[in-house]
């Protein structure tokens, strides 16, 4: 039994035939053993429409669009009642390029099932996508009714609107929408062009930033809500596994990457990503022992040196922590991480000058890198007490990254003590502005209420 899905099982009408890749034996080798337990599975019961539907999501999870589209059709047809199984025959159509018979699938579905949200976001999109702006906006209109709570919503009408030229209602519907979702970059994004438009440039420069690399994500559904357990290709694991590392959760990407290490036990990358999973999770020395293996196999490999040297690191062997990032600055001189590596190191060893100077070479070769330059307005104020060049990086990662919250928190901190107080008080209305939530605003604030008092 695989992941639980919401469609009912069928037990009468025609046996379909279960769709299986041609070049299913070319596909990486837990993909393909999953696919064929999938595959056998639905063959047991070839007339239950939810198991078609778990094997369509299997496709789509794995961008397998063709056997995937073939997979959501006999779940329709052995479901016809289910709306999900339409509209991901409709998404299928559209991965697969065929954007004309995709709108035509959406807007099917909405007919048939008028209050079914997520259709009516996938048809809004669509229509967005040709150009057909005032369908799209009474499709997005009935969205918002239907889900008050759902951005994506308003984010839509504020699109509309936007590419209507009115930019006042736009900026309305896209504050909205940030309203729902703070941390919805789409919503940021337009908000940015909308504040653009009504000449608000200084917030305009805010809300872009808050969207750079936005990217649109359907709304969710209770089959999407499934995909993430079917991703069995080695680099949706391998991002997967970063996802949770960054989300505090590397006891998850520990498990997810051992179990990709036995299909794949001699794979450089997968050591290498479970070797960084091993970091993240407190457990260097196992970090360690398979990187050790991995420079064995490969003796350039540069991700294995500089995960060396953290492992390193975090087991106070400091010496040899030194040697690996050294020897990944010989193998790749003109890239920033063999430098932030080495200056990481040169840190614990309360080496801060010359931490310093390595983090200047890794500003060199990413000089458009605000971490860096965090990086480096940290190691002035707290390790050498020089305020005054701290500011100058914390300003410099400000405008480099306007919508970084931590170098608004830095840049605070540091007017704070340099005695600033207009400085002061217009880091703080910045930081407000950007993030209204951040639990830092309660400490500076009552810091600078002292500093003005005194």
């Amino acid at each position: 039994m695989v992941g639980f899905m919401t469609i009912s099982a069928r037990t009468r009408g025609p046996a379909l035939g279960v769709p299986v890749p041609q070049d299913v034996d070319k596909l990486e080798a837990q993909l393909r053993l999953y696919i064929l337990e999938q595959v056998k599975w639905v063959r047991q019961a070839p007339r239950d429409a939810r198991r078609h539907a778990i094997l369509g999501m299997v496709y789509a999870a794995n961008s397998i669009w063709p056997e995937a589209r073939l997979a959501f059709r006999n779940a329709a047809t052995l479901d016809p009642k289910e709306p999900l199984a339409q509209l991901y025959v409709a998404v299928a159509t559209q991965e697969m390029g065929d954007f004309d018979e995709s709108l035509k699938l959406y807007r099917q579905v909405t007919v048939r099932f008028p209050n079914f949200a997520p259709a009516l976001y996938r048809l809004g999109d669509a229509l967005l996508r040709a150009g057909a702006v005032d369908e799209a906006e009474n499709v997005f209109r009935r969205l918002i009714a239907l889900a008050p709570q759902e951005w994506r919503g308003f984010a839509g009408l504020g699109d509309v609107k936007l590419r209507k030229g009115n930019y006042q209602d736009a900026a309305n519907d896209l504050e909205r929408a940030i309203q729902i979702d703070p941390n919805a970059k789409v919503a940021h994004h337009l908000l940015g062009l909308a504040y653009r438009g009504l000449g608000r440039l200084e917030d305009a420069q805010r809300e872009l930033s808050l969207g750079v690399n936005a990217t649109k994500y359907p709304m969710p559904d209770a089959w999407s809500a499934t995909a993430q357990q079917h991703m069995k290709s080695l680099q949706d694991q391998f991002e997967m596994a970063a996802e949770y590392g960054e989300a505090g959760q590397p006891e998850k990407a520990v498990a997810l990457l051992e179990t990709a290490l036995i299909y794949h036990p001699d794979n450089p990358n997968v050591m290498n990503n479970l070797a960084i999973a091993y970091n993240r999770a407190g457990q260097p020395q196992k970090a360690r022992s398979l990187l050790l293996k991995v420079i064995q196999i490969d003796t350039n490999n540069l991700p294995a040196y500089i995960a060396l040297a953290a492992s390193c690191q975090e087991l106070d062997l400091n010496a040899e922590a030194l040697a690996h990032a050294e020897r990944a600055v010989r193998l790749a001189p003109t890239i920033a991480q063999p430098h932030l590596a080495k200056a990481s190191v040169l840190l614990a060893m309360a080496q801060d000058a010359e931490a310093l100077a390595e983090l200047r070479v890794a500003l060199s070769c990413d000089p458009r890198n605000a971490e860096i330059e965090i990086e480096m307005g940290d190691v002035c104020l707290r390790n050498l007490d020089q305020p005054g060049e701290a500011l100058k990086h914390y300003q410099q990662a400000i405008q480099l990254e306007p919508a970084f919250v931590g170098g608004h928190v830095r840049l605070a901190e540091v007017l704070i003590r340099l005695r600033d107080s207009p400085g002061a008080r217009k880091a703080i209305e910045d930081l407000r502005k950007l993030a209204p939530t951040e639990p830092a605003l309660v400490g500076l604030e009552a810091r600078f209420r002292n500093l003005v008092n005194r």
